[in-house]
């Protein structure tokens, strides 16, 4: 589902950047981040795993097939869940974010992904734990990823919104860069895009239950906490389209809230 001519334009004003974030996380995944993501099959085939790692941060593209070396520890680092609070450099809960979301920026580039969006949920939640530069060079990312529709995506209509709707949340939390006319037409452009596929709903129901099998239930989860914690009535506090407002509203429902 190539993007319309709207949001195409609105994807080329957000500079969209295969290896914005790619590059953002380089210089903080350090070896011991490296190693420990190495690890997670039980300790097997830790080189291997190793060296994968490290040629997907050295080279000039991202990867559309992993193979199971590195593609089984990035997946299981994906799923990890980082419990600790702190978020400071160095920090446990910062480290897990750091590798969580390099893993999933991967794996969100890759065919292999069997749930792209859940797995995209972990890239957001991530990127906004990390700061402002972590959310902007993100929203670069699926900026790109939305207009040329990598790996699983262009094979999986029913997650191609999820697409739309990780930009908007990285846009309006992003510092300095909310323009309520963009939030609106991206807030706009996600409702129709899931309203548009075919139904698995009646038509006067919520397609929650379809969002929640897209994403999966720990995907979905994410998602749902996300949209509370980023689209409120008005999150910057400077009004906006009345569609935008709707939008926001009809986004809340289907988060059930």
């Amino acid at each position: 589902m190539p993007p319309d001519a709207e949001l195409a334009r609105l994807l080329d004003d957000l500079r969209p950047a295969e290896m914005a974030l790619r590059d953002w996380v380089r210089t903080r995944l350090n070896a011991s981040i490296v190693r420990e993501i190495a690890h997670l099959d039980y300790g097997m085939r830790v080189e291997e795993h190793r060296q994968g790692i490290e040629a997907i941060l050295v080279a000039r593209r991202l990867p559309e097939e992993l193979g199971f070396v590195p593609g089984e520890v990035l997946d299981l680092a994906s799923f990890e869940v980082p419990a600790d609070p702190e978020r400071q450099p160095g920090s446990k809960g910062w480290r897990d974010h750091v590798a969580r979301l390099f893993s999933c920026l991967v794996l969100v580039h890759a065919k292999e992904t069997i749930v792209p969006a859940g797995t995209l949920a972990g890239l957001v939640e991530s990127a906004l734990e990390l700061g402002p530069e972590a959310t902007d060079q993100a929203m670069h990312y699926l900026a790109w990823c939305r207009l040329h529709e990598p790996g699983a995506w262009r094979h999986d209509p029913e997650a191609l919104p999820f697409l739309t709707l990780g930009l908007l949340l990285l846009y309006v939390m992003a510092p300095g860069r909310e323009d309520p006319a963009v939030a609106a037409a991206l807030a706009r452009t996600f409702v129709a895009e899931v309203t548009q596929l075919p139904g698995q709903w009646w038509p006067d129901q919520p397609p929650t239950a379809l969002l929640k099998a897209t994403a999966g239930a720990e995907g979905w989860r994410i998602w749902r906490a996300l949209i509370h914690r980023c689209l409120t009535d008005d999150p910057a506090g400077r009004g906006g389209p009345d569609d935008r407002q709707a939008s926001v509203a009809t986004l809340r429902t289907w988060a059930g809230g």
